[in-house]
């Protein structure tokens, strides 16, 4: 008979009762569960095992037993799951088979064991066995307290197994709505924003204090809608007509400190329905289309400026053609010479701007190649500045280099378009003057420069020049092209390991424009980039 049972029994259940309600950490639970039963039964000591049809047993809390009794006792209930289909359906038997296993053990001076199922509506949830060195009989009252205390736990523990489920879930969801880089906010049903996620107070550079609370209104403010309907405009249409409802609108979101450079996004709407399928949230999703936008207009830029671009070569290689074919019409040798020689000079201009559309291709997807050799750059800087000499007057193309520069490997075809392009800019854009050519060893990299002496480059623009079709509006007033020069050779600098830029001269009025080339591209895995055909060291990047 349990000592002082009747007397101690209430204030257990009345213990039990309140852990039940107050404490949802299971972990804490099964240790306070193990501790009354423990002072219950007069236990010396004990042990908490849950069992999961996935994951089989797991001792989840222990007392008074060593570690290596704490093993066999996993080992034990591990290979009875995998001898027994329904556990539930024997479980009194083995616990039963269990602690006398135990109580055999001479070392622990167990004289009885109790042990009591954990079963929570039909379910079976694992066991509670208590150990004590003296032997007690039960009587039927003490037998239905004892059940009533597991039944208690059993409880107990499934609600604090669901209560951390729900925690883990809670967290999970947490996660991917923190994670996810568009903006997201909350709605109720009166329209104020209950929650938004760390992409959206970055999107309008507010804090999420800021925002929560605020009417939906009064912070998705769209200006010069482009697609789509607004929120009100969908819901005076009838909007949701379902759970799988969407709504869409694209505009210039012009909240706060947006309102003086509205920001172009894309607005996505879902509902959220409860079983009676009635709405009980509104989720936002914002996605910032700038860059659509902005591919948008390059698009159309391009268009445009191929369309000007190649009217003007086309019209003449045809009008002269044309004129050439005229019966009625005397040529002399001399006239006859220069028109072929504009033809000659259109053509290439169309065969160069076409040879460039498609190398822009190819770096654009990464298959851009590069034909590995030794290159003396100094000597190749010169060779180029002789040649761009002849098509200039107005300006001496001068080179600078140490005699101890050393060979560099790379695509000595590429270096010197990307040259010949720094080079060919520079004429265009300065009315004169000399363009300086120079190198220098930095490290492990060599370090050309092309210096002019022209009106400099505009401070908007430097952030932009070397990307595809961009020119700016001072160079396209001054010379023809397409925007695509810088583009192509800052990809095959890259491409080479090394990086370029571009600034203005603080001697004098002028730019600057330097690109660095690696020593050794197997330490720069940015030459990775491109696919390599050459015999450099055996070495296919």
């Amino acid at each position: 008979m349990l000592q002082d049972i009747r007397v101690r029994q209430r204030d257990y259940l009345i213990e039990l009762a309140r852990v039940l309600t107050q404490e949802m950490d299971l972990d804490v639970l099964l240790w306070k569960i193990l501790r009354i039963t423990l002072n219950l039964l007069n236990g010396e000591a004990g042990f908490i095992a849950l069992y999961d049809p996935k994951e089989k047993w797991h001792v989840r809390a222990i007392s008074g037993v060593l570690e290596p009794t704490a093993r066999y006792i996993e080992t034990y209930l591990k290979n009875f799951s995998e001898r027994e289909e329904s556990f539930d359906q024997n479980a009194l038997i083995e616990i039963n088979l269990l602690i006398q296993r135990i109580c055999q053990m001479p070392e622990l001076g167990f004289a009885d064991g109790v042990g009591l199922p954990l079963v929570e509506h039909g379910n079976f949830l694992g066991m509670i066995v208590i150990f004590r060195k003296f032997h007690t009989g039960f009587t039927i009252n003490d037998l239905a307290m004892l059940k009533i205390f597991a039944d208690q736990a059993a409880i107990a523990i499934h609600n604090a197994d669901l209560y951390g489920e729900n925690i883990r879930e809670k967290n999970r969801i947490n996660a991917l709505f923190d994670a996810v880089p568009d903006g997201i906010f909350v709605l109720d049903l009166s329209h104020h924003i209950i929650r938004v996620n760390p992409a959206m107070t970055k999107l309008l550079h507010v804090k999420e204090e800021t925002l929560l609370g605020e009417h939906h209104d009064e912070v998705i403010v769209l200006e010069n809608i482009t697609a789509g309907m607004e929120l009100s405009a969908g819901e005076a249409g009838g909007w949701p007509f379902s759970k799988e409802s969407k709504l869409y609108v694209e505009g210039n979101l012009a909240y706060g400190p947006l309102k003086e450079k509205p920001l172009p996004v894309g607005i996505a709407y879902s509902p959220v329905m409860n079983d009676e399928n009635t709405m009980i949230n509104i989720i936002g999703l914002v996605r910032d289309i700038s860059k659509f936008r902005e591919a948008d207009d390059l698009k159309n830029t391009f268009i445009s400026t191929m369309s000007h671009e190649l009217k003007t070569p086309v019209a003449l290689i045809k009008g002269y053609a044309s004129t050439m074919q005229l019966d009625d019409a005397k040529w002399d040798k001399d006239l006859i010479k220069e028109s072929f020689a504009i033809i000659e000079e259109e053509a290439d201009r169309l065969a160069n701007m076409i040879n460039s559309l498609l190398d822009a291709s190819r770096l654009y997807a990464g298959a851009l190649t590069l034909n590995r050799s030794e290159i003396n750059i100094a000597e190749l800087a010169r060779n180029i500045a002789k040649r761009m000499q002849t098509q200039t007057d107005k300006h001496t193309i001068r080179c600078e280099f140490p005699a101890d520069l050393p060979i560099i490997y790379g695509d000595a075809d590429r270096i010197e378009q990307v040259l010949m392009n720094l080079i060919s800019n520079a004429i265009k854009y300065s009315p004169g003057g000399e363009i300086l050519i120079s190198g220098e060893l930095q490290n492990d990299f060599v370090k050309i420069s092309v210096k002019d002496e022209g009106q400099g480059l505009q401070s908007e623009d430097l952030q932009h020049l070397f990307e595809r079709f961009y020119r700016s509006k001072r160079s396209a007033n001054l010379a023809k092209g397409v925007g695509l020069g810088l583009y192509l050779s800052n990809g095959i600098v890259e491409g080479h390991g090394g990086k370029m830029w571009a600034e203005n001269r603080t001697d004098r009025s002028g730019a600057i424009f330097s690109f660095t080339l690696p020593l050794n591209p197997d330490d720069h895995p940015a030459a990775l980039k491109f696919r390599d055909i050459g015999d450099y060291k055996n070495h296919s990047l």
